[in-house]
Protein backbone atom coordinates (compact mmCIF):
# COMPACT_ATOMS: atom_id res chain seq x y z
CA UNK A 1 0.00 0.00 0.00
CA UNK A 2 0.98 3.57 -0.47
CA UNK A 3 0.12 6.61 1.54
CA UNK A 4 0.16 10.05 0.19
CA UNK A 5 1.77 12.39 3.04
CA UNK A 6 0.57 16.08 2.29
CA UNK A 7 2.92 18.56 4.22
CA UNK A 8 1.89 22.00 5.07
CA UNK A 9 4.60 24.35 6.02
CA UNK A 10 8.07 24.50 4.55
CA UNK A 11 10.48 23.72 7.61
CA UNK A 12 7.89 20.94 8.35
CA UNK A 13 8.60 19.92 4.88
CA UNK A 14 12.55 20.10 4.88
CA UNK A 15 12.72 18.32 7.70
CA UNK A 16 10.97 15.51 6.82
CA UNK A 17 12.73 15.65 3.39
CA UNK A 18 15.99 15.06 5.25
CA UNK A 19 14.64 12.28 6.63
CA UNK A 20 13.62 10.48 4.00
CA UNK A 21 15.46 6.66 4.66
CA UNK A 22 14.50 7.28 8.45
CA UNK A 23 10.69 7.14 7.29
CA UNK A 24 11.22 4.58 4.61
CA UNK A 25 12.13 1.92 7.59
CA UNK A 26 10.00 3.23 10.24
CA UNK A 27 6.70 2.45 8.40
CA UNK A 28 5.62 -0.46 9.70
CA UNK A 29 3.58 -3.41 7.67
CA UNK A 30 0.00 -3.92 7.26
CA UNK A 31 -0.47 -6.96 10.47
CA UNK A 32 -3.37 -9.25 8.54
CA UNK A 33 -1.37 -9.26 5.28
CA UNK A 34 2.21 -8.58 6.10
CA UNK A 35 1.74 -5.73 3.13
CA UNK A 36 4.93 -2.86 3.31
CA UNK A 37 3.22 0.28 3.28
CA UNK A 38 5.25 2.81 1.36
CA UNK A 39 4.56 6.63 0.68
CA UNK A 40 5.16 9.86 -1.04
CA UNK A 41 5.58 13.12 -0.04
CA UNK A 42 4.13 16.79 -1.32
CA UNK A 43 4.42 19.88 -0.69
CA UNK A 44 1.71 21.60 -0.35
CA UNK A 45 2.69 25.19 0.38
CA UNK A 46 0.31 27.66 1.29
CA UNK A 47 -2.46 26.87 -1.39
CA UNK A 48 -4.79 24.65 0.06
CA UNK A 49 -7.30 23.36 -2.06
CA UNK A 50 -10.44 21.37 -1.24
CA UNK A 51 -9.42 18.53 -3.07
CA UNK A 52 -5.95 18.14 -0.54
CA UNK A 53 -7.76 17.32 1.98
CA UNK A 54 -9.75 13.87 0.43
CA UNK A 55 -8.28 10.34 0.67
CA UNK A 56 -8.89 7.92 -2.17
CA UNK A 57 -8.92 3.54 -1.83
CA UNK A 58 -6.43 3.63 -3.80
CA UNK A 59 -4.25 6.40 -2.55
CA UNK A 60 -5.02 7.22 1.38
CA UNK A 61 -3.67 10.27 2.50
CA UNK A 62 -2.75 12.07 5.60
CA UNK A 63 -2.19 15.94 6.57
CA UNK A 64 1.03 17.24 8.33
CA UNK A 65 0.38 20.73 9.44
CA UNK A 66 3.13 23.30 10.28
CA UNK A 67 1.29 24.45 13.70
CA UNK A 68 3.15 27.62 13.70
CA UNK A 69 0.89 29.60 11.50
CA UNK A 70 -3.04 29.20 12.79
CA UNK A 71 -4.30 30.25 9.66
CA UNK A 72 -3.45 27.01 8.00
CA UNK A 73 -5.83 25.51 9.93
CA UNK A 74 -8.41 28.00 9.50
CA UNK A 75 -8.22 27.67 6.18
CA UNK A 76 -8.91 23.91 6.74
CA UNK A 77 -11.76 24.13 8.85
CA UNK A 78 -13.80 26.01 6.18
CA UNK A 79 -12.85 24.14 4.09
CA UNK A 80 -13.77 20.86 5.66
CA UNK A 81 -17.25 22.38 6.23
CA UNK A 82 -17.83 22.66 2.37
CA UNK A 83 -16.07 19.05 1.75
CA UNK A 84 -18.19 17.35 4.85
CA UNK A 85 -21.31 18.84 2.40
CA UNK A 86 -20.58 17.31 -0.92
CA UNK A 87 -19.44 13.84 0.75
CA UNK A 88 -22.93 13.51 2.09
CA UNK A 89 -24.36 13.85 -1.09
CA UNK A 90 -24.35 11.48 -2.89
CA UNK A 91 -23.36 9.18 -0.09
CA UNK A 92 -21.50 6.07 -1.86
CA UNK A 93 -18.33 8.37 -3.28
CA UNK A 94 -15.65 6.31 -2.06
CA UNK A 95 -13.62 9.12 -0.43
CA UNK A 96 -13.55 10.39 2.89
CA UNK A 97 -11.41 13.35 4.68
CA UNK A 98 -7.80 12.72 5.40
CA UNK A 99 -6.92 12.36 8.81
CA UNK A 100 -4.93 15.94 10.20
CA UNK A 101 -1.90 15.77 12.12
CA UNK A 102 -0.44 18.75 13.77
CA UNK A 103 3.20 19.53 14.31
CA UNK A 104 4.05 21.96 16.66
CA UNK A 105 7.88 23.66 17.16
CA UNK A 106 7.76 22.94 20.95
CA UNK A 107 5.71 22.04 24.17
CA UNK A 108 5.36 25.62 25.08
CA UNK A 109 3.69 26.30 21.55
CA UNK A 110 1.52 23.51 22.13
CA UNK A 111 0.05 24.88 25.76
CA UNK A 112 -0.79 28.21 23.94
CA UNK A 113 -2.71 26.86 21.55
CA UNK A 114 -6.57 27.28 21.31
CA UNK A 115 -8.79 24.57 21.13
CA UNK A 116 -7.79 21.92 18.41
CA UNK A 117 -10.55 21.68 15.75
CA UNK A 118 -12.85 18.06 15.47
CA UNK A 119 -11.01 17.11 12.05
CA UNK A 120 -7.45 17.12 14.01
CA UNK A 121 -6.50 13.55 14.56
CA UNK A 122 -3.80 13.52 16.37
CA UNK A 123 -0.61 15.94 17.47
CA UNK A 124 2.95 15.95 18.10
CA UNK A 125 5.85 18.25 19.30
CA UNK A 126 9.76 19.20 17.52
CA UNK A 127 11.65 17.49 18.00
CA UNK A 128 10.11 14.18 17.44
CA UNK A 129 11.49 10.82 16.57
CA UNK A 130 10.63 9.69 13.46
CA UNK A 131 8.70 6.17 14.31
CA UNK A 132 6.36 8.30 16.87
CA UNK A 133 5.35 10.75 13.94
CA UNK A 134 4.82 7.39 11.74
CA UNK A 135 3.13 5.49 14.31
CA UNK A 136 0.72 8.39 14.78
CA UNK A 137 0.17 8.58 11.31
CA UNK A 138 -0.88 4.93 10.94
CA UNK A 139 -2.60 5.41 13.61
CA UNK A 140 -4.83 8.30 12.57
CA UNK A 141 -5.70 6.27 9.11
CA UNK A 142 -6.82 3.36 11.17
CA UNK A 143 -9.23 5.76 13.77
CA UNK A 144 -11.07 7.02 10.54
CA UNK A 145 -10.87 3.57 9.31
CA UNK A 146 -9.03 4.55 6.54
CA UNK A 147 -7.08 1.67 6.29
CA UNK A 148 -8.83 -1.35 5.83
CA UNK A 149 -8.27 -4.97 5.10
CA UNK A 150 -7.69 -5.58 1.54
CA UNK A 151 -8.19 -8.85 0.14
CA UNK A 152 -5.80 -9.45 -3.27
CA UNK A 153 -6.44 -11.42 -6.28
CA UNK A 154 -3.16 -10.74 -8.71
CA UNK A 155 -4.00 -7.42 -10.46
CA UNK A 156 -7.45 -6.92 -8.04
CA UNK A 157 -8.14 -5.92 -5.19
CA UNK A 158 -11.32 -6.17 -3.03
CA UNK A 159 -11.95 -4.16 0.07
CA UNK A 160 -14.65 -5.57 2.15
CA UNK A 161 -15.58 -2.56 4.15
CA UNK A 162 -16.66 -0.11 1.11
CA UNK A 163 -17.44 -2.61 -1.13
CA UNK A 164 -15.10 -1.97 -3.66
CA UNK A 165 -13.10 -3.67 -6.02
CA UNK A 166 -9.90 -2.12 -7.52
CA UNK A 167 -7.69 -2.57 -10.49
CA UNK A 168 -4.23 -0.39 -11.53
CA UNK A 169 -5.04 2.64 -9.18
CA UNK A 170 -8.89 2.64 -10.55
CA UNK A 171 -11.80 1.62 -8.32
CA UNK A 172 -15.33 0.47 -8.89
CA UNK A 173 -18.16 0.60 -6.03
CA UNK A 174 -20.01 -3.10 -6.03
CA UNK A 175 -23.59 -3.71 -4.38
CA UNK A 176 -23.53 -6.24 -1.30
CA UNK A 177 -24.56 -8.83 -4.03
CA UNK A 178 -21.97 -8.09 -6.24
CA UNK A 179 -19.31 -8.11 -3.79
CA UNK A 180 -19.98 -11.45 -2.76
CA UNK A 181 -20.59 -12.55 -6.49
CA UNK A 182 -16.93 -11.09 -7.26
CA UNK A 183 -15.31 -12.80 -3.72
CA UNK A 184 -16.51 -16.47 -4.66
CA UNK A 185 -15.40 -15.99 -8.20
CA UNK A 186 -12.03 -14.44 -7.51
CA UNK A 187 -11.43 -17.42 -5.30
CA UNK A 188 -11.70 -19.86 -7.72
CA UNK A 189 -10.68 -17.64 -10.56
CA UNK A 190 -10.51 -20.23 -13.46
CA UNK A 191 -12.88 -22.67 -12.33
CA UNK A 192 -16.72 -22.99 -13.52
CA UNK A 193 -19.04 -21.73 -10.60
CA UNK A 194 -22.07 -23.77 -10.77
CA UNK A 195 -25.55 -22.74 -10.56
CA UNK A 196 -26.41 -24.41 -7.45
CA UNK A 197 -23.33 -23.21 -5.79
CA UNK A 198 -24.43 -19.51 -6.90
CA UNK A 199 -28.13 -20.15 -5.66
CA UNK A 200 -26.23 -21.09 -2.08
CA UNK A 201 -24.68 -17.70 -2.09
CA UNK A 202 -27.13 -15.73 -2.77
CA UNK A 203 -29.78 -17.91 0.10
CA UNK A 204 -26.94 -17.47 2.52
CA UNK A 205 -26.96 -13.58 1.99
CA UNK A 206 -30.61 -13.33 1.90
CA UNK A 207 -30.83 -12.58 -1.76
CA UNK A 208 -33.77 -13.78 -3.85
CA UNK A 209 -32.69 -16.90 -5.55
CA UNK A 210 -34.52 -16.89 -8.69
CA UNK A 211 -32.21 -17.46 -11.86
CA UNK A 212 -33.28 -14.15 -13.31
CA UNK A 213 -32.09 -11.78 -10.17
CA UNK A 214 -29.07 -13.65 -10.49
CA UNK A 215 -28.34 -13.60 -14.05
CA UNK A 216 -29.00 -9.74 -13.40
CA UNK A 217 -26.11 -9.93 -11.01
CA UNK A 218 -23.64 -11.52 -12.97
CA UNK A 219 -24.54 -9.37 -15.52
CA UNK A 220 -23.73 -6.20 -13.59
CA UNK A 221 -20.69 -7.57 -12.04
CA UNK A 222 -19.72 -8.61 -15.65
CA UNK A 223 -19.95 -5.04 -17.07
CA UNK A 224 -18.28 -3.26 -14.04
CA UNK A 225 -15.46 -5.75 -14.66
CA UNK A 226 -14.83 -5.26 -18.06
CA UNK A 227 -15.08 -1.44 -17.63
CA UNK A 228 -12.64 -1.58 -15.02
CA UNK A 229 -10.29 -3.61 -16.20
CA UNK A 230 -10.43 -2.67 -20.28
CA UNK A 231 -11.92 -6.36 -20.93
CA UNK A 232 -8.72 -7.90 -19.26
CA UNK A 233 -11.28 -9.52 -17.13
CA UNK A 234 -14.91 -11.20 -17.91
CA UNK A 235 -17.11 -13.21 -16.49
CA UNK A 236 -17.84 -15.93 -19.17
CA UNK A 237 -21.16 -18.77 -19.52
CA UNK A 238 -20.31 -22.26 -19.47
CA UNK A 239 -23.00 -24.15 -21.28
CA UNK A 240 -25.46 -26.13 -19.24
CA UNK A 241 -22.62 -25.86 -16.18
CA UNK A 242 -22.73 -22.22 -14.93
CA UNK A 243 -19.97 -19.11 -14.93
CA UNK A 244 -16.50 -18.77 -14.64
CA UNK A 245 -14.10 -15.79 -13.94
CA UNK A 246 -11.52 -15.57 -16.97
CA UNK A 247 -8.33 -13.36 -17.90
CA UNK A 248 -7.23 -12.12 -21.20
CA UNK A 249 -4.09 -14.04 -21.93
CA UNK A 250 -1.21 -11.48 -21.42
CA UNK A 251 1.64 -10.88 -23.41
CA UNK A 252 5.05 -12.72 -22.54
CA UNK A 253 6.66 -9.47 -21.44
CA UNK A 254 4.32 -9.10 -18.56
CA UNK A 255 4.36 -13.04 -17.54
CA UNK A 256 8.06 -12.82 -16.97
CA UNK A 257 7.93 -10.21 -14.52
CA UNK A 258 4.46 -10.86 -12.59
CA UNK A 259 4.75 -12.08 -9.03
CA UNK A 260 1.08 -12.91 -8.99
CA UNK A 261 0.37 -15.02 -11.68
CA UNK A 262 -1.58 -18.82 -11.32
CA UNK A 263 -1.53 -22.09 -13.25
CA UNK A 264 -3.35 -23.90 -15.72
CA UNK A 265 -6.41 -20.83 -15.12
CA UNK A 266 -6.36 -21.19 -11.49
CA UNK A 267 -5.46 -17.99 -9.84
CA UNK A 268 -2.70 -17.89 -6.33
CA UNK A 269 -4.34 -15.80 -3.65
CA UNK A 270 -1.35 -13.00 -3.19
CA UNK A 271 -0.67 -10.55 -0.60
CA UNK A 272 1.61 -8.51 -3.41
CA UNK A 273 3.39 -4.99 -2.87
CA UNK A 274 0.68 -2.09 -4.53
CA UNK A 275 3.10 -0.09 -7.16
Amino acid sequence: MKLHLKIIGVELFDTLSREIDSLHAAFPKLSQQNEPIEYEITHLTDNIKPEHLLSYPDLPSVLLIDAEDPTFIEKIQVMERREMTFLKDPPFVPIVLSPVVLIFRSYAALADSADFPDFVSDWICMPFAIPDLVRRVVSSLRRKNILKTKLRFGSLTLLPESKLISYQGKTVHLTPSEYALGELFLNQMGSVIPMKDLVTLFKSTGKSTEGSNIRVTIFQLRLKLEMLTKSQFTLASVYKQGYCLKQKARPVSELTTSRSIGYHGVATRVVAEQN
